[in-house]
């Protein structure tokens, strides 16, 4: 009977250490996003909804610019949705990128500013620790699915030039990306990023997504598909936040883990292909379910965690 207690009380608190950092990253994601900014403002857009600019418009007299209509603008950008990151290694399931006012600066001259925006971005690997590890860790690298955040000091991103995603996969793949990239937890095998509508206890759970694929872009010709806008309204997500995020993760503990992988280079076989689920949100509850049992047919512990994200910058207006 001591056996089996002190077996059982082992097995719990390798349990609740095991997602201690999923918790704590699940923390930083929700915190870090709910600052996600974009400053939205109006201008002038012309007949073919072309917006005023000074290439267009020199020092906004003499030109042949009309104007026909007032639209969203915004020299930020927020992204999320898969296939995002492929360099230096390709992301796992979602990703997230944005600017928020972090502060963040390796500037000393700027410590006392307020307000200063960092290029900030989550997502998901399957890669190996060596980098991460202290310089007297010794031995083979455990190779893991990792959870990575990328947060750019002020001085080096480059904020106002959205014209495509360079913003987020130069720094990433860039040979300094050890400065700005760090794990935040391994063994996250599932990362889910959805923009949604705020909550509303009258509609189904996953109803009020904002997007069909998983993907939101607020820069016009980014998006996958296109956003368009040659008469009517502007595109709801073209300079606009989404209200809400639903982040979402799916965890194993390191013993399973480490039974799965083995010494291997390879991703383990999960009993579940990434082609197969998460691609619309629509069916995010059958895809945690598809997963789930495919994780309980092969023995292994694991944990789903959930939270809804409020933005705050957001000023929904459809």
């Amino acid at each position: 009977l001591t056996t089996q207690a002190s077996r059982t009380l082992q097995y719990s608190a390798a349990k609740i250490e095991a997602f201690q950092a999923v918790r704590a990253a699940l923390d930083t994601v929700s915190q870090t996003a709910a600052n996600a900014t974009l400053n939205t403002y109006y201008d002038y857009y012309d007949a073919t909804r072309v917006r005023r600019s000074t290439n267009n418009v020199p020092q906004f007299s003499s030109s042949s610019f009309v104007p026909n209509v007032y639209g969203r603008c915004s020299d930020l950008e927020f992204v999320c949705g898969k296939h995002l990151v492929t360099q230096p290694r390709a992301q796992v399931t979602h990703s997230l990128f944005f600017q928020a006012p972090l502060d963040y600066s390796q500037n000393s001259g700027y410590s006392q500013a307020e307000g200063l925006l960092n290029v900030v971005g989550f997502y998901l690997e399957f890669y190996n620790d060596k980098a991460s590890r202290p310089l007297f860790a010794t031995g083979a690298p455990r190779w893991r699915y990792r959870l990575m955040e990328l947060v750019q000091p002020t001085e080096k991103a480059s904020f106002y030039s959205p014209v495509d995603h360079t913003w987020f996969t130069t720094p990433i793949a860039s040979a300094s990306a050890s400065t700005y990239v760090r794990l935040l937890a391994e063994n996250i095998v599932a990362f889910v990023v959805c923009p949604r509508l705020a909550s509303d206890p009258v509609v189904p759970q996953f109803s009020s997504s904002l997007t069909s694929t998983y993907e939101y872009d607020t820069v016009p010709g980014n998006a996958t598909p296109v956003q368009t806008w040659s008469s009517g309204t502007q595109p709801a997500s073209m300079h606009q936040l989404p209200p809400l995020l639903r982040i979402v993760f799916v965890a194993l503990d390191e013993r399973s883990a480490m039974h799965m992988q083995g010494t291997s280079t390879q991703p383990p076989d999960l009993g579940f292909s990434y082609d197969q689920v998460f691609q619309t949100p629509a069916n995010l509850t059958a895809d945690l379910a598809t997963v789930t049992a495919a994780l309980n047919d092969k023995k292994l512990n694991y944990r789903v965690f959930q939270a809804d994200v409020p933005i705050r910058g957001a000023k929904w207006s459809p």
